[in-house]
């Protein structure tokens, strides 16, 4: 059914389906009956799930309700049970009520019992036990008897009996400050502040005594202990003592302690056949009867263990003389031992074995795995300046901590026997000698004369004429030459250097006198690449250009013509293949990419690509990827 919302005004009523529901001139509604007599008439059975509120409640008929509760202070409930916290008035018209709290249940024998579920109270509104007079014991500012069902006694006050007949079976917790004259054969769990004169046997589980304990020639205590604030005198204790013992004990204990020791123990030889164990289980020290010892550890997994939940030491110290540990199977300095020595000579460190074996050490030797294995390394404290590296690769750093080779030297080095070389040896610098070179005899006067093979030179000046009438490599030597003329026998006063035929060059300066290494720093601009341009140009015509896997790098102040010699924008396309090129192909191809393959682009904005799987031309924002048409 739609769902309307419209408001309808009726003045003389409404009516539906004659008596089912209606609404008169005068406001009455009806449901069942078509001559409403209140503001609601309901002929017949109403359902109502919410809450409702009414002033008066007035039913006529017969009305079923499960239970009715008038604000927290009366319930009705179905089983005919009215429950209230009081009641008021004469209760003249009510019936089957007691006159009395107590209800005689044997007419005739005497007996009387309390007549409903409740305590029953004298001198009081609120008891507590099942009979009370007075207020509750053991509420403050209370003061009273109360005895429960179970036969429980609690007063206040003073107790007076001249006898007290039956066995005491209970407990008494309280303190007893008068005499007892007779016997007490149960137990006494509390405190007695006064003296106990017995002739015979006193047997305790427990004693405790705040003043002096003078039991004489022996005591005997069959299960308890003996605690005593003050001093206690014995001969001899004989039994075991299951308490604290937290005074000082300077005699023999030749039984077993298994309780808790805080004060001092000085004896000779203490024997623990199971552990000995300090904190709560031996969680700050614990030494097994299998030899091992944990600090912070309860359960030592080796013979000594030591374990924190951060930061861990083990510190031995000798104020004078030496500090060793020793390792082996000998505990003299042996030859079947090993020593870590501290002060032999002073300020000394050794490590000793006194074994022919090697001494090993060890990186990455467990199972981890990954690329970033450590190294070893020597640093002088004093500045942290690492003064020796070997890395997991047998590579060896003086005074460098990552080396790339072999050996690297950081820094003057002096070789005083042979060297030998089995490969190049690579001098970057000069060579100086104190003593003299012997040459080979291939070497006439000041010339080098080889037939085969090669010669090279880091450094060679020639003040003349230099003719070559063989291969030359120069390699890494760095030559000055006014002009150079490859397959000419010529080289005309235009050129400095002119090639016939085909060439290739690993570095490229033109316009500058800076060396490979360094001339792509010139006016503090860094570039890189292989070519280095600098106050010079370049004109390409009719020819082309290519990059494989190479960089180009344009000055910002600079502008580039494809096609043009003078440019008239940063970049100038315009008459880009305008000659010996197709009219057909003259168009720019950005770099083609799919779609998956533009997640691992490294995108700035601006940054335009072709989108292969969308056939779209996109540009980059800063943020997402956008079609240009």
């Amino acid at each position: 059914m739609a769902s309307i919302r419209k408001s309808f005004s009726f003045r003389n009523g409404v009516q539906v389906d004659e008596d089912n529901f209606i609404v008169n001139a005068n406001g009455l509604v009806g449901i069942g009956t078509s001559i409403p007599s209140e503001a609601l008439d309901v002929r017949g059975t109403a359902k109502v799930v919410g809450l409702v509120t009414a002033s008066d409640v007035f039913v006529s008929g017969v009305a079923t309700i499960t239970e009715i509760q008038v604000g927290s202070a009366i319930t009705i409930g179905n089983s005919g049970v009215i429950t209230a916290t009081s009641f008021f008035g004469d209760g003249a018209t009510l019936s089957n009520l007691p006159t009395s709290q107590w209800k005689d249940v044997d007419v005739g024998l005497g007996y009387t019992s309390i007549h409903a579920v409740g305590n029953v109270g004298i001198a009081t509104t609120d008891p507590r036990s099942s009979f009370q007079v007075g207020g509750t014991p053991g509420v403050a500012g209370k003061r009273g008897v109360g005895i429960n069902s179970i036969g429980n006694i609690q007063a206040t006050g003073i107790v007076t009996a001249t006898s007290f007949v039956g066995a005491l079976t209970g407990g008494v917790t309280g303190n007893v400050t008068g005499a007892v004259t007779g016997n007490v054969t149960g137990n006494i769990t509390g405190n007695v502040d006064g003296n106990i004169n017995s002739t015979g046997v006193s047997t305790f589980s427990q004693l405790s005594v705040t003043g002096l304990v003078n039991v004489g020639t022996s005591a005997t205590f069959t299960s308890g202990g003996l605690d005593v604030t003050g001093v206690t005198s014995s001969t001899s204790f004989v039994g075991p003592v299951t308490g604290n013992v937290t005074g000082n004990l300077t005699g023999n204990v030749t039984g077993n302690v298994t309780g808790s020791i805080t004060g001092d123990i000085n004896s000779g030889v203490t024997t623990a056949s199971t552990a000995v164990n300090v904190g709560t289980g031996g969680t700050a020290l614990a030494a097994l009867n299998t030899g091992r010892v944990g600090i912070g550890s309860a359960i030592p997994k080796s013979d000594l263990t030591i374990r924190k939940a951060s930061d861990a030491s083990l510190e031995i110290v000798g104020e004078s003389g030496l500090t060793k540990v020793s390792l082996g199977k000998s505990d003299t300095d042996g030859n079947e031992s090993a020593l870590i020595r501290y002060g032999n000579p002073d300020g000394s460190l050794n490590f000793v074995n006194y074994n022919p074996g090697s001494v090993n050490t060890f990186i990455h030797a467990g199972s981890s795995t990954g690329i970033q294995t450590g190294r070893f390394s020597w640093i002088y404290g004093q500045s942290n300046a690492e003064l020796l590296s070997l890395t997991h690769e047998g590579k060896v750093g003086v005074g460098k901590t990552n080396p790339d080779f072999n050996l690297e030297v950081v820094g003057t080095s002096t070789v005083t026997s042979n060297l030998g070389v089995g490969g190049n040896v690579d001098v970057a610098g000069d060579i100086n000698l104190t003593g003299s070179i012997t040459l080979p005899a291939i070497i006439n006067g000041s010339n080098i004369n080889i037939n085969s093979g090669i010669s090279t030179f880091n450094n060679v000046a020639f003040g003349g004429t230099t003719g070559h009438d063989g291969t030359v490599f120069a390699e890494t030597a760095t030559g000055f030459y006014n002009a150079i003329g490859v397959q000419t026998m010529t080289v005309p006063d235009t050129f400095n250097m002119r090639v016939v035929g085909k060439s290739q060059f690993d570095f490229i300066g033109i316009g500058t006198t800076a060396s490979p290494d360094n001339f792509f720093n010139q006016s503090s601009v860094t570039t890189s690449g292989s070519l280095h341009l600098f106050n010079a140009s370049v004109g390409l015509n009719s020819c082309s250009v290519q990059f494989d896997k190479g960089d180009i790098a344009i000055m910002p102040n600079a502008t580039v013509g494809i096609g043009s010699t003078m440019p008239k924008s940063a970049v100038d396309f315009k008459l880009a293949g305008s000659i010996g090129l197709n009219t057909v192909g003259r168009f720019l191809i950005p770099p083609t990419v799919n779609t998956d393959e533009k997640v691992g682009l490294s995108t700035i904005a601006g940054g335009i690509v072709y989108d292969s799987t969308l056939n779209k031309l996109q540009c980059f924002n800063g943020t997402t990827w956008n079609n240009l048409f």
